[in-house]
């Protein structure tokens, strides 16, 4: 449940700093990806489309560029709200997450979510 309302949240805050912060919107023109964030059972999650400058979200969860895979929503919660900037690595190491698609992704999506969400400020 929790998971399923950060999914219905997370564009939403995505999308009002975009609006909001130059260097959040200048971030989104440098790649062109889809991202899925879902669960292993693959009955939650959401597809993050990065294209041209724009920023989209549906609930293709097949397609994509690279994936993140949470064993179940409870983990992938605690772990997204979670301030540790280690979190995504050590649920990686514990296999509460699997990383599929093009890895190389993973560094600059996570850099981008950070700012797009706030948890990164620009100095």
């Amino acid at each position: 449940m929790k998971f399923s309302l950060l999914m219905h949240i997370l564009p939403l805050i995505i999308k009002l700093n975009i609006k909001t912060k130059k260097y959040v919107r200048d971030m989104l023109v440098t790649r062109n990806y889809r991202f899925v964030m879902m669960t292993k059972d693959g009955k939650r999650g959401k597809r993050f489309i990065f294209r041209n400058g724009t920023f989209s979200t549906d609930n293709v969860l097949q397609e994509y560029d690279i994936a993140y895979v949470w064993r179940n929503g409870n983990i992938a919660f605690k772990v997204l709200t979670n301030s540790d900037p280690t979190g995504l690595f050590k649920a990686e190491a514990n296999w509460d997450l699997a990383i599929l698609g093009d890895k190389t992704l993973s560094i600059p999506l996570n850099i981008f979510l950070g700012y797009a969400t706030g948890n990164f400020k620009k100095k």
